[in-house]
């Protein structure tokens, strides 16, 4: 059973590429993600520079102006300062150390400005003091420039980091898709690769069944059509080769029934005329003579009225053929030659009509009956049955449904004819309908009776198979066209 197929392979290829691009765009979004959060976390470095800067802005004013207002805003800007400095995304950024320091020159700084610097008691500012607040601002500026090279620099880092996972990450993606590619291809390519090799060495003579080793649903469907189409083109060989040998089997055996027939006519009616002759004189070895005579004479006519039905085309008339009818006809016309120890049952419903010529129909009973009845070696029974095709579903390997393409657009019904004689032995099952087969002895048969069943068969374009029965004797089963559909009931028989 399949257990796979081409479709869901590639389907799954296609998820497979599909999540992989997913998990590189989710990675490249995270990656962004933590770039920008290093960006922002940036800004308060930026920010702390910026305070730093103001607050010496206005130091340097203070230094020139004397203005109590460029006090309160150094204050100020500290007080900004700070706030920044006691942020806990600072100290990845900056260092732990480098934070630390600049926090204590901060407060350093606030001190010297607020107790001293800017105390209400003191009116005048002494150089040293001047020197120690240039000193400590100007520690400050070179401290918070240094935080932020180091966080420029950090980001640089992280920058280039990203950027070499990113790359690493594409180039595992695209090897990641290239074998997945290379899985997916002999996955699906090397099935249908095998198929076109196989499909090549039949084109180039090799008729064998095709054997892939492919679980794919597809692959298998496509063998299978495949497998069916060369069954069919090696029957339709096998009977084109059958039509070629009896089409010149049939121009031979035509010149030679011709030949035959003229001086075993002359033979018979000499033979007539010196019956009556003798009938009238006494000499009864010689009339016993003349009688063999005309009996082999009777034989070999019958031989070769066989020979021309075999080879003669006469035109195929298609008409409706009530078939119960015929055969109890081919019944009557028998009745002769059938004896009393077997009996003939004719199971046939009357509305059953196949569409066929009545003449060509008639005689293919008529051989089976024979055939049947001598099968038979004292007493036994003949039944002739018709069924509804076999159900598909029921019997989807059934022989006879198999054999009869030619018919599935058409109604047909099969027909049986059975015997419980003595069978056939497997072994020749498949020759009987060869002309001129048979296993009677020299004399006694010209092995054309099944053959010709076999072409009357095949002109109504049905088909024909003979088995052994199930318990004892000869099954032949024929699939032949209806004149028109009859309901599908099979018909019982006691």
């Amino acid at each position: 059973m399949p257990t796979s197929s081409l479709q869901t392979k590639v389907v799954q290829g296609y998820y497979a590429i599909s999540a992989i691009l997913v998990c590189l765009s989710l990675f490249t979004l995270f990656d962004l993600r933590l770039v920008e959060r290093r960006v922002e976390d940036g800004n308060h470095i930026s920010e702390l520079l910026n305070h730093v800067l103001e607050m010496r802005r206005y130091e340097k004013n203070w230094l020139l102006y004397r203005q109590n207002a460029d006090i309160d805003q150094i204050l100020e800007f500290a007080a900004l300062l700070q706030e920044v400095l006691i942020l806990p995304a600072l100290h990845p950024l900056a260092g732990t150390k480098q934070v630390q320091q600049l926090q204590t020159l901060l407060t350093n700084y606030q001190s010297l400005v607020a107790n001293e610097v800017g105390s209400p008691d003191k009116q005048t500012t002494d150089e040293h003091l001047e020197n120690r607040l240039r000193l400590l601002g100007k520690a400050l500026v070179t401290s918070a420039e240094e935080m932020a090279t180091h966080e420029r620099l950090s980001i640089r880092s992280a920058l280039q980091k990203h950027r070499t996972l990113l790359l690493m990450a594409v180039v595992m993606v695209l090897i990641g898709i290239t074998l997945l590619g290379r899985v997916l291809s002999q996955r699906v390519v090397t099935p249908l690769k095998q198929l076109e090799e196989s499909m090549n060495a039949v084109a180039a003579g090799n008729l064998a069944t095709l054997r892939l080793p492919s679980r794919d649903r597809e692959i298998l469907s496509l063998t299978e059509a495949f497998n069916r189409v060369l069954h069919e083109l090696a029957v339709r060989h096998k009977h084109l080769l059958r039509s070629e040998k009896l089409a010149a089997m049939g121009t031979l055996l035509s010149g030679v029934a011709h030949e035959l027939n003229n001086p075993l006519s002359n033979i018979f009616t000499s033979c007539q005329i010196l019956q009556e002759e003798l009938q009238e004189c006494d000499n009864r070895f010689h009339l016993e003579m003349l009688n063999q005579i005309d009996l082999q004479i009777q034989r070999a006519r019958n031989i070769v009225r066989s020979l021309l039905d075999f080879a003669r085309e006469r035109p195929f008339l298609q008409e409706a053929v009530p078939l119960a009818d015929l055969l109890r006809e081919v019944i009557r016309f028998n009745k002769g030659n059938i004896p009393p120890a077997i009996t003939v049952h004719n199971w046939v419903p009357d509305e059953l009509h196949l569409l066929g010529d009545r003449q060509r129909l008639q005689q293919l009973f008529i051989n089976l009956l024979s055939n049947a009845i001598e099968a038979i070696p004292a007493s036994g029974t003949i039944h002739f049955r018709a069924l509804p095709p076999p159900d598909p579903i029921l019997y989807p390997d059934d022989s006879l449904r198999s054999a009869c393409q030619r018919l599935r657009e058409r109604p047909w019904w099969e027909i049986r004819v059975e015997d419980n004689g003595t069978g056939i032995p497997p072994e020749i099952l498949e020759r009987i309908f060869d002309p001129f087969f048979t296993t009677k002895a020299v004399g006694k048969g010209s092995g054309l009776g099944l053959a010709v069943v076999f072409d009357i068969v095949e002109e109504h374009q049905g088909a024909i198979l003979a088995e052994n029965a199930s318990g004892k004797g000869t099954r032949f089963r024929l699939a032949l066209p209806l004149a028109e559909p009859i309901p599908n009931r099979r018909h019982s028989v006691p």
